[in-house]
C-alpha cells in the first residue's frame, strides 16, 4: 500500500490523448487491496479491504493514481454496487451534488462515505469547495481576532443613556403613548411627546435648551428613531401645546393606571398651590396677573399651580390659575372635580394649609363627603382645651411633641381641634425670627454705610426709598427697631450725616420667648389625638411635590409670550413630575436606600453610548457603538426595577481610510 503525493491539478496532452486516456481510465474507480488479520491462533485470515483511488495523468502523459479515500472492507456489496457506489461518491465529490438511488443500503453508505471524505486531509488539501469554505471561516476569524493599532483607538458621539433607560422603564409602565394613540396620534407624534417628556424629567430646561441637549447630550433620539435635524423649537411647542389638548384625559388615565398598578388605596389627599413668576410684565395675559409671592415680591406677574397629590406624592390632579386668585377660592373647583370618582364607602381626608381655611370651604368638604384637616390660621389663642389630658409622643427625627384634645367657637358653632406643642416648632421660628432680625439689621447696615462714605447715597429722599424698600422685604420685624437719622442742610439739599438703631425691649424679649404651639381643626371624629397629628403631617409630601416641580423640574415659564404656551410648559413639568414621582415610587417600595431624584439622576448619568473607532494593521478603520456596563450603584438600581437594558447597537464596520461613517438612527427599542 502506497501514497503518491499529487496536485489536484493535473498537464494535459493535446486533446485527443487526454479523450484516450481519459475513456479509458474512468476518474474515481473503487480499488481493492489483499489484507491479512492475525487470529487469537497465531495464525492470519485474508480480507479485501477497498478504497476510492483517483485516476489523473500527469506532466509527462502518464497514468497515475491516488487513494483518495479508505472505504473499508465493505461487507454485503457486490462487485456492481460497488462501481455504483464509486460512481455516486465521483459526482458528489467533483460535483458537490446529492444523488438519488433506489438502493436504500447503497445510499446510506454513499452519504456515510461522503461525510468521512469531508474530514479526511485528502478533501481538505485538494477539494475546492472545501478549500473555499475553510477560507471563509479563516476569514471570518480574522476579522474577530484582527489585529488593531491601539494608537490610533479614539472615542465620539458620547450620550449620556442611563438616566433615559429608567425614565423609559417608567413611561412603558405608564402607558402613555397607548393613550395617545388611541386618540388618534400617530406613533411618530407618540415618540416625540415620550421622548420630550423623558428629555423634561431629566434636563429641566426651556423648550430652546432642551433642543440642543436632545441633539448633542443625550441618546434619547437614537432611543426612539427620531432623526436630530427633525428636533427643532417649533416642533417641540408645537408637540408641548397638543399634549396640552390632552391634559385632562392624561391625567385621569395616569392617575388609574398607577393606583392599578401599585394597588394603591387613597384615603387622604393633600391639597396646596404654588407660584411661578416672570421676570417682566405679560401685558394682555388673562392667566398672568400681579401676585405677591412668597419672596415677598410684588413686582412681577405670577401664575398659580394647584395640586392634589395622595400619601405617596403621585399627583390626583392638577389646575392652573391666574396670579391674583386667592388661595381660599382655589380648593372648590380643583377638589370638586374629584368629587364624583369618590367612592361612597371611601373615605377621602383633605389636608389643606392654613391659607385655604375658610367657613365656606370647610362646609364644601363636609357637604360633599370629605373630611378635612387644616391650620387655624388665628394660632392658639382661640383654643379651649377638653381637658386636662396631654398626650406626649416622638416624631420620626427624635423631637418631642404634645398632643391636646379641644375644641374652637367659629361662627357660633364649635369645631373639633388639637393642639400641638412642638419644641422643634419653637426652636424652628425662633431661627427664623432671629435670621430675618439679623438680614434687616445688615440692611441697615448697608444704609448708615451709604451715609457715612465717600459718594454713597446721603440724600433724605433717597435714604428714605432705601429704608421703605428694606422695611417692606422685613414687614412687621421693622416694628421691633428704633431707627434715627441725623441731617444738615434743608430743602432739596438736605442729607443724612449720621444714623443709629436699636432693637426695642419687646424685640429682644421676643427673641427669647418662643412656643411652637399651633391648632388643627378638624372635622374627623377621632379618638386619638395622635391619628389627627398624624394625618397632618403628611402635609410634607405635597411640600416636597412641589419642592421637586421649583427646584428639579424648574417650573418657571419665562421663556413663554402665550397663555396656551403657559400651560403647555406647565403641563409638560406635571407629566414630567409622574416619571419623577412613578419611579421614586418603585424604588421606595423596593427599598432603595436614596430616593432622591437629583442623586438618581447623577447615578445613572454615569452610564453613557459612545462611537469607537480603531484602525487595523492592514489600514481599514473599525467603528463599533455600544453602550457602557452599568456600575454598581446603577446596577442595583437596574435590579430593583427589573430593568434589563439592551445596548443600542453594536454596529461594526469596516471602511477605508479615505470614506467616513455614516451612523444611522437607530430605532425605539
Amino acid at each position: 500500500m502506497f501514497f503518491l503525493p499529487t496536485p489536484l491539478f493535473c498537464y494535459t496532452r493535446p486533446f485527443g490523448r487526454l479523450k484516450k486516456y481519459a475513456d479509458l481510465c474512468p476518474t474515481m474507480y473503487i480499488s481493492k487491496a489483499r489484507k491479512y488479520r492475525e487470529q487469537g491462533d497465531g495464525t492470519a485470515i485474508g480480507y479485501d479491504y477497498y478504497r476510492l483511488t483517483k485516476s489523473y495523468i500527469d506532466k509527462d502523459g502518464k497514468t497515475r493514481h491516488r487513494s483518495v479515500l479508505c472505504l473499508g472492507e465493505l461487507p454485503g456489496f457486490s462487485k456492481e454496487e460497488r462501481d455504483s457506489l464509486a460512481r455516486m461518491l465521483t459526482t458528489m465529490i467533483e460535483e458537490g451534488q446529492s444523488v438519488m438511488c433506489e438502493n436504500r443500503k447503497l445510499y446510506e453508505e454513499a452519504m456515510s462515505q461522503y461525510v468521512k471524505y469531508r474530514s479526511s486531509r485528502y478533501a481538505q488539501e485538494n477539494d475546492p469547495r472545501l478549500i473555499a469554505e475553510r477560507k471563509a471561516r479563516e476569514e471570518e476569524e480574522r476579522k474577530k481576532a484582527i489585529a488593531v493599532r491601539l494608537d490610533t483607538l479614539t472615542q465620539h458621539e458620547a450620550r449620556i443613556i442611563g438616566c433615559e433607560n429608567l425614565c423609559n422603564s417608567t413611561m412603558r409602565l405608564l402607558e402613555i403613548r397607548k393613550y395617545l394613540n388611541s386618540k388618534g396620534w400617530t406613533h411618530e407624534q407618540a415618540d416625540l411627546v415620550v421622548m420630550q417628556i423623558i428629555a423634561r424629567a431629566i434636563y429641566p430646561y426651556s423648550e430652546l435648551k432642551t433642543v440642543r441637549y436632545l441633539r448633542e447630550n443625550t441618546a434619547l433620539a437614537e432611543m426612539f428613531g427620531i432623526a436630530r435635524e427633525k428636533i427643532t423649537k417649533d416642533a417641540l411647542y408645537k408637540s408641548a401645546r397638543l399634549l396640552w389638548e390632552e391634559h385632562r384625559g392624561l391625567e385621569d388615565w395616569l392617575h388609574s393606571r398607577v393606583c392599578s398598578l401599585f394597588g394603591i388605596e387613597e384615603k387622604i389627599l393633600l391639597f396646596d398651590i404654588t407660584n411661578a413668576y416672570f421676570e417682566g410684565r405679560m401685558e394682555d395675559s388673562g392667566l398672568c396677573q400681579y401676585g405677591r409671592s412668597k419672596e415677598k415680591r410684588d413686582d412681577c406677574t405670577i401664575v398659580v399651580l394647584a395640586a392634589v397629590v395622595n400619601t405617596e406624592g403621585l399627583l390626583v390632579r392638577t389646575m392652573i390659575y391666574e396670579g391674583n386668585r386667592s388661595d381660599s377660592t382655589t380648593l372648590e373647583e380643583v377638589v370638586g372635580s374629584l368629587a364624583g370618582t369618590t367612592s361612597v364607602e371611601a373615605r377621602r381626608i383633605v389636608v389643606m394649609d392654613a391659607g385655604f381655611y375658610s367657613r365656606g370651604n370647610v362646609r364644601w368638604l363636609t357637604d360633599n363627603g370629605f373630611d378635612y384637616i387644616t391650620v387655624l390660621p388665628a394660632g392658639d389663642r382661640r383654643f379651649e382645651a377638653a381637658g386636662q389630658d396631654i398626650v406626649e409622643h416622638t416624631d420620626n427625627k427624635g423631637q418631642r411633641i404634645r398632643l391636646q384634645a379641644g375644641k374652637v367657637s367659629m361662627d357660633g358653632e364649635d369645631i373639633r381641634a388639637l393642639l400641638i406643642d412642638s419644641d422643634a416648632k419653637a426652636a424652628k421660628e425662633r431661627s427664623m425670627y432671629e435670621r430675618a432680625c439679623k438680614g434687616y439689621e445688615e440692611g441697615l447696615e448697608a444704609i448708615r454705610r451709604g451715609i457715612m462714605g465717600k459718594g454713597g447715597t446721603k440724600r433724605r429722599d433717597a435714604v428714605n426709598r432705601r429704608l421703605g424698600k428694606l422695611d417692606r422685604q422685613y414687614g412687621a420685624i421693622r416694628l421691633g427697631y428704633d431707627i434715627r437719622f441725623t441731617y444738615e442742610k434743608s430743602g432739596r439739599k438736605e442729607v443724612a450725616t449720621s444714623m443709629t438703631w436699636s432693637a426695642r425691649e419687646e424685640t429682644v424679649a421676643k427673641r427669647r420667648k418662643f412656643h411652637g404651639k399651633y391648632v388643627l381643626l378638624t372635622s374627623l371624629d377621632e379618638k386619638e389625638e395622635l391619628n389627627i397629628w398624624k394625618f397632618y403631617n403628611v402635609i410634607r409630601t405635597v411640600e416636597e411635590t412641589f419642592h421637586i416641580l421649583k427646584t428639579d423640574l424648574d417650573i418657571r415659564p419665562v421663556y413663554h409670550k402665550s397663555d396656551d404656551g403657559i400651560k403647555a410648559h406647565l403641563n409638560l413639568a406635571i407629566l414630567a413630575y409622574w416619571v419623577v414621582s412613578v419611579t421614586k415610587y418603585r424604588l421606595k417600595v423596593k427599598g432603595h436606600n436614596s430616593v432622591r431624584w437629583d442623586e438618581i439622576m447623577r447615578i445613572a448619568s454615569t452610564q453613557v453610548i459612545v462611537t469607537a473607532k480603531v484602525e487595523t494593521a492592514d489600514g481599514q478603520i473599525i467603528s463599533i457603538r455600544q453602550s457602557t456596563e452599568a456600575e454598581s450603584k446603577l446596577a442595583d438600581i437596574y435590579r430593583l426595577l427589573d430593568i434589563n437594558p439592551k445596548p443600542l447597537g453594536k454596529r461594526k464596520s469596516m471602511l477605508h481610510p479615505n470614506r467616513t461613517s455614516k451612523n444611522p438612527d437607530i430605532g425605539s427599542q
